[in-house]
């Protein structure tokens, strides 16, 4: 059995999942363009903050041209964004192959987020628990533009199997049980505004009305809602809303995994309900509304 899985564990790489989700993603969400004629709006500094969303993990490197094909901007407007970005050290550059990463003052502004925001820290140990518990990945997912970012990511103790997801990783709200969980938790107003704005960016409008239908109807009944390959085929996952004390953001947890080991039945049966008892806990502490 132990080789079984582990065979099976190799055709899920993080190359091959971070290539397969790269690849249905090709373009950066939250297009660097006011919307209905804002004149407040700075489409330069909006561009900017575009091609730093470029990047998906802190340890990857691209080129310009690169970073062009993600955000849908001209090569000549990326290269004077990058130079740019490079002076005020929000990236890094590699001049023997002509490529940039996140710099040191990203991470400077990810701290003073965290420094300001301790409702990650305060779910850290019951989150760490419901990894190890669950063997799988646990992540607390904010909602940002047209995406859910993780903000923490907690791994279960001894855990074999280990995706390519990260701190800063984003799942699309139309195509991730961390999204429908989040628009779940939305007044009627933002969320129709959300879901006009999920359409307009390309979301299949019957597919994603039906999905978001289903998962609102499982987190009405048993607290949590299961997307089996929503994100990736080979990936399947079990999402939450949680509300953090004093409503600051739209927050949800997500546990994902293999669809070999996540199967649907142990998803529903098994790794949900622990989702839901976690929360509960942290409910009765005062820890999460």
């Amino acid at each position: 059995m132990a080789q079984a899985v582990a065979a099976r564990a190799g055709a899920i790489t993080q190359d091959t999942v971070a290539e397969n989700a790269i690849a249905k993603s090709s373009i950066v969400q939250n297009a660097a363009e006011p919307e209905d004629g804002d004149r407040q709006f700075v489409t330069a500094l909006a561009r900017g903050l575009q091609v730093l969303r470029a990047f998906r993990d802190a340890a990857e490197m691209l080129g310009n041209r690169e970073i062009a094909s993600r955000t849908g901007l001209p090569k000549p407007t990326v290269s004077r964004l990058t130079h740019t970005l490079l002076a005020l050290g929000y990236l890094v550059h590699d001049p023997e192959d002509e490529r940039y990463g996140l710099g040191p003052a990203v991470l400077a502004l990810s701290s003073a987020f965290l420094r300001q925001n301790s409702f990650p820290q305060m779910v850290k140990p019951f989150l760490q628990d419901l990894a190890t518990a669950v063997q799988a990945h646990v992540a607390l997912g904010l909602l940002d533009g047209l995406s859910s970012v993780y903000v923490q990511l907690w791994r279960g103790e001894g855990q074999r199997i280990v995706l390519s997801s990260e701190v800063g990783y984003r799942l699309p709200l139309a195509r991730s049980a961390m999204g429908m969980a989040t628009l779940s938790s939305l007044d009627e107003a933002e969320r129709t505004a959300l879901m006009t704005r999920l359409r307009r960016d390309g979301a299949e409008a019957g597919k994603l009305e039906q999905t978001y239908r289903r998962c609102a109807a499982e987190i009405a009944q048993h607290g949590f809602c299961v997307g089996i390959g929503i994100w990736h085929q080979d990936i399947n996952a079990v999402a939450a809303p949680i509300q953090a004390p004093g409503g600051r953001g739209h927050f949800a947890l997500n546990i994902s995994g293999p669809a070999f080991l996540l199967t649907e039945e142990v998803l529903r049966k098994d790794t949900g309900p622990k989702l839901v008892e976690t929360v509960e806990r942290m409910r009765a502490l005062g820890i999460v509304d």
